[in-house]
């Protein structure tokens, strides 16, 4: 059967969630903290840094790409610049890191790989040492990097983490997500996919568009609930499928939302806490555990959505072990884009 390396990675990444706590350390550095990265790490670097606001620290994410372009502007000041890449070869991110060093920040490389080129540039590493997928797209890298971020973030906060962690929750969410697949998927699978999250959870709308676009070669977008009236549910037709990653805090909002969705489809599925439901859904609905504040469930959040592009690709008839036209680090020749210190250093 076609797919099943990343099938079995987003079965079993848990235990690489646990392979980080060894790791997990306060960062050495102080803030603000610019998150960074391209692709599924930029939008691991949106999750992170919502998540440090969430518990007081000063934080944002940046693209890797205006890190190098536009210095002057995402540099201002003094800092620590968190450069995420599942390889630690990726050409952006170690570019990135370098404009971080001309202009005086700490660097501190987020990885799976300790002896990559990013982490012999940087100032700190911190590496999830079981994280490496070794496939195109990224599954339990994004989500044990998500865990030790936050974890790490915990103790830069002051705060401490639970011992027992989120990963004895991940069956019961394969199982729940596996038994929806059918009432979502049928007659045929969804023409597009919409993706729908907000605060911590808009980088893993974005993470989970991302994961279906790239295994299935086919469409499927990422917006806040609440944006999604604002033209872009001008395209949703009877054959779409609207994934809403509801948090509790948001519910009375995002339950409006889910009402007009549901005028315009009704393959509408909803993931939250069993809180977020007033009562029986008339959706398909996935819980997520109760135990902890819902900003903190992003490596749970994620696995319905890849969970999800495994069977659409699946059911488009595609390979999501072999996703075309992209591959899995991006190389760039140095004289495309980087030109060495930038003009205000040079």
């Amino acid at each position: 059967m076609t797919g099943m390396r990343v099938y079995h990675l987003i079965q079993h990444q848990a235990s690489t969630w646990q392979a980080t706590l060894p790791f997990t350390k306060p960062l050495p550095f102080p803030g603000p903290y610019v998150f960074s990265g391209s692709g599924s790490s930029y939008y691991l670097a949106q999750t992170a840094a919502h998540y440090a606001l969430s518990i007081g620290l000063e934080a944002r994410a940046v693209a890797s790409t205006d890190i190098i372009l536009e210095p002057e502007i995402s540099l201002r000041g003094t800092g620590t610049l968190l450069v995420i890449s599942r390889s630690g070869t990726t050409s952006e991110a170690r570019w990135a890191a370098l404009r971080g060093k001309e202009y005086g920040w700490s660097v501190v490389a987020v990885t799976c790989h300790a002896d990559s080129p990013l982490v012999q540039e940087a100032d700190h590493a911190m590496v999830s040492p079981e994280g490496e997928d070794d496939t195109v797209v990224m599954i339990q890298s994004f989500s044990s990097m998500l865990f030790l971020l936050q974890n790490s973030l915990l103790l830069t906060a002051g705060q401490s983490y639970e011992s027992s962690p989120l990963d004895g929750f991940t069956h019961d969410l394969i199982q729940q997500t596996t038994a929806i697949i059918p009432q979502v998927f049928t007659p045929v699978a969804p023409r597009r996919m919409y993706m729908l999250g907000s605060g911590t959870r808009y980088g893993i709308a974005q993470e989970g568009a991302l994961k279906a676009q790239e295994m299935s070669n086919q469409c499927a977008m990422a917006y806040s609930p609440m944006e999604f009236r604002h033209g872009p549910w001008g395209s949703v037709t009877s054959e779409d499928l609207v994934v809403v990653l509801g948090q509790t805090r948001h519910r009375r909002l995002e339950h409006d939302v889910v009402e007009d969705v549901l005028q315009r489809t009704s393959r509408v599925m909803v993931i939250a806490q069993q809180e977020w439901f007033e009562a029986h859904p008339p959706h398909p609905a996935i819980i997520l555990p109760s135990k902890w504040d819902d900003i903190t469930l992003g490596p749970l959040a994620i696995i319905p959505l890849q969970i999800l592009a495994w069977h659409w690709t699946i059911g488009k008839g595609k390979d999501p072990d072999h996703p075309v036209n992209i591959t899995q680090v991006v190389q760039l020749n140095d004289r495309e884009a980087y030109n060495g210190p930038s003009e205000k250093h040079s």
